[in-house]
């Protein structure tokens, strides 16, 4: 498969690391924002094969992950009537 094969070839995948670790000139701190990208990290260790300068920070997930179903129902209720009548619901 196009684009995902290629990341597993590990002669390609060690040709990224030598690039990563020769541009990096300073410190970063890239957070990682989907729970998705957080697991292929730790599955295949990549925060192993990064310079130490290269700190990654796990971060609150994506909002379709972390947000409550009851919230995300709440939000579709809000959304299908008008706001006049949930004003009047309110008061």
């Amino acid at each position: 498969m196009k684009y995902v094969d290629e990341y597993r070839d590990n002669e390609q995948v060690q040709a990224l690391v030598r690039a990563i670790r020769k541009a990096t000139t300073r410190p970063w701190h890239i957070m990682e924002i989907c729970g998705g990208q957080t697991r292929a990290i730790a599955r295949y260790r990549l925060e192993d094969m990064l310079p130490e300068e290269i700190r990654l920070l796990h971060g609150p997930g994506c909002p379709v992950c972390v947000t409550p179903v009851e919230l995300i129902d709440q939000a579709l209720w809000l959304a299908r009537h008008p706001m006049s009548y949930w004003l009047r619901s309110a008061i």
